[in-house]
């Protein structure tokens, strides 16, 4: 059992601040006071304590206790489950743009959110996945703090149809292979959407009964005019139909 540390009352200090345990750190003698985050609200209320509770209550062990702490926000089990229902949410709505999802809680009611992408998604898929995680969000009295985007790497249209031409006529599977190797996050159901719209615009074929893809001439007369695999003129030619794709 842990020494109580000579501080008057510390059991109802406890309690008063949701502190659910407690230790002496034996290398510099400071009191860590564990609090889950599912107890800590912005503002004072009843059932909850907040971060300038807590603070105060430092200032307050210092000065009438000389005794020096540490506050420590624990990930609570409720917490979690809460997370992983809203992850769950955002892959099962939006389950061709997004592969993951990480939900912080900062505290009972403001959370960080990292959006694990599966492939290039532009602004407005962007702002309608987080008008979506706020909808959610806001019922349960819960404020989205702050969101990232972790935006996978992929191959270019471009380097999709060099890479084609080198190898045609080549099967999905395996131009999957080539490109993998410098694109691991890569899916071959991604790669598949990406040669369909090469294909609705006449740059490749498909072969049915040997199912591989070769390049058109419209796409053989284009390529030859890349000075680089980041060329303008193909990234007007292709990119800039992105949006009517």
């Amino acid at each position: 059992m842990l020494k109580q540390p000579a501080i008057s009352n510390f059991d109802g200090i406890r309690a008063e601040y949701c502190i659910s345990d407690f230790i002496v750190r034996a290398s510099d003698g400071i009191l860590v006071l564990y609090v889950p985050k599912d107890k800590v609200s912005d503002k004072a209320q009843k059932g909850f304590v907040s971060l300038k509770q807590l603070n105060n209550l430092q200032s307050k062990l210092k000065i009438e206790f000389d005794t020096s702490t540490e506050i420590v926000l624990l990930d609570a089990d409720s917490l979690i489950k809460v997370g992983e229902g809203f992850v769950a949410l955002l892959k099962s709505t939006f389950p061709d743009i997004i592969t993951d999802a990480r939900i912080s809680f900062l505290n009972a009611h403001r959370v960080s959110a990292t959006i694990v992408l599966s492939e290039f998604v532009d602004n407005s898929k962007k702002e309608a996945v987080e008008a979506f995680l706020t909808a959610v969000l806001t019922p349960a009295h819960i404020e989205l703090q702050a969101l990232q985007w972790d935006e996978v790497e992929l191959p270019s249209l471009i380097e999709i149809l060099t890479t084609t031409k080198k190898f045609q006529p080549v099967k999905l599977d395996n131009l999957y292979d080539f490109l993998s190797k410098d694109y691991p996050a890569l899916r071959i159901g991604w790669l598949n959407k990406q040669l369909d719209k090469l294909i609705k615009k006449k740059f490749l074929i498909r072969e049915r009964d040997t199912e591989t893809y070769a390049m058109t001439a419209l796409g053989l007369n284009l390529l030859p005019k890349i000075a680089s695999r980041n060329s303008s003129d193909i990234v007007r030619a292709l990119d800039l139909g992105r949006r009517k794709w």
